[in-house]
This record gives C-alpha cells, structure tokens and sequence, in this order.
C-alpha cells in the first residue's frame, strides 16, 4: 500500500473559507427569496456540501479529511457569526454536510482512475 501524501494546510483552509462563503450565500439567498423554512434550511446545505465536492477538486488525494477539517473548523465561527441565533446544531450539521461533500468527491476522483 503506498504512503498517503500529508495533510495540505491549504486544503484545509480552503474548505473553511469555502464552507463559511457558500453557507453565508445560501442564506442570502434564501431569506432574499422570502421562501418558506425549508429553502431556508437546505440551501445552506447545498452550499456546504458543494464546498466538500469544491475541496476534493483542490486537495486532489485524501479530500475528505481536508474537508472534514475545514468543515470542523468553520463550525465555530458560523455558529457565532453566521447563523441566526447562535444556532450550534445547524453548524454541527453545515460541517458534516461539507465532510461529506469531500468524501463524494473523493470516491468520484477514485472511480475515475
């Protein structure tokens, strides 16, 4: 079995600031829709899960940990600052979502091979 390449602080970077813009856009988004709690609630999750699918096509090789990093990373300061309320659940879910982007990412660029 080869050797896994090290972790690329800059991945992890990237999929925080990914994961904080495309969540903040989605809630724009929404509440400038004036849509029901549902659109509300699923837009910024799309957005998290496009900045793990984002940061598997940046990382290249081992996407899911980089993006389960920055997700975790950014879950603080999006509970803080981003979200509505200091709603903590909401944030635990967005960087699961954006770990789970980068694990889709990462077994699409494996099929690919």
């Amino acid at each position: 079995m080869p050797a896994r390449p090290p972790l690329r602080p800059a991945g992890i970077i990237f999929a925080l600031a990914a994961n904080l813009l495309l969540v903040t856009l989605g809630l724009l988004i929404a509440s400038g829709l004036a849509a029901g709690n549902e659109l509300l609630a699923g837009l910024p999750l799309v957005g998290s899960l496009l900045a793990g699918l984002a940061t598997a096509f940046y990382v290249g090789q081992r996407a899911a940990i980089h993006a389960m990093l920055g997700g975790l990373l950014s879950m603080p300061v999006m509970a803080l600052f981003v979200l509505p309320g200091n709603n903590w659940s909401y944030a635990i879910l967005a960087a699961a979502f954006c770990a789970l982007g980068g694990i889709v990412g990462e077994f699409r660029q494996r099929r690919s091979k």
